[in-house]
């Protein structure tokens, strides 16, 4: 049983990677078109430096909608992505800009968005600023972040888009390490 569920799970993670490369979802309707960062917009990084459009240009962006005071899945899909950045060569690794966009900004300032990415691959860059702005961003994401009780609820998924902001696809956090690691690798090697 174990022997066929682990060719299972290698088969769907072979077609979903099928998909993913092969355009099918960079046309996916639910993106709203250009993934462009706004300027002028007040977003900022976790050391306070404004973000937008020109500190990725030319570089695949691994976008990621969480939030410091997540319980369990923010940490394990930030761990898998660092896992992942780790099995990139560096000349890969120049190429993309990971990114974590604070599905709360109120809370999630630079300071403790700095000290939150202590734990996580040198190479995340987070990004928070004004509510409207992240809401802005995840509206043009076509991933809602939902607000309530101190809690938030974010997308489920890792967003990959292309130097010219352009969508290219998304992946599910219950992507493996190995799994993002090859997904990551076939895309910057285009």
């Amino acid at each position: 049983m174990g022997a066929v569920s682990s060719r299972l799970r290698r088969l769907g993670r072979g077609l979903a990677l099928a998909v993913l490369l092969c355009g099918a979802a960079a046309s996916h309707p639910s993106f709203a078109g250009s993934l462009a960062w706004p300027a002028g917009r007040g977003l900022v990084d976790q050391t306070g430096a404004a973000v937008d459009e020109a500190r990725f240009a030319g570089r695949l962006r691994l976008v990621y909608f969480g939030y410091t005071r997540c319980p369990d899945l923010c940490p394990t899909a930030l761990m898998t992505v660092t896992q992942a950045l780790d099995e990139l060569p560096p000349a890969l690794l120049a190429r993309l800009a990971p990114v974590l966009i604070a599905a709360d900004p109120e809370r999630d300032g630079p300071g403790v968005l700095a000290s939150y990415l202590d734990t996580f691959h040198p190479a995340i860059v987070a990004v928070t600023g004004p509510v409207a702005v992240i809401d802005g961003l995840a509206a043009a994401y076509a991933a809602p972040i939902r607000r309530h009780d101190g809690v938030v609820d974010h997308p489920l998924e890792f967003f990959l888009v292309g130097p010219t902001g352009a969508p290219v696809g998304r992946i599910p956090v219950t992507v493996t390490p190995d799994a993002l690691a090859g997904i990551l690798r076939r895309a910057l090697s285009r």
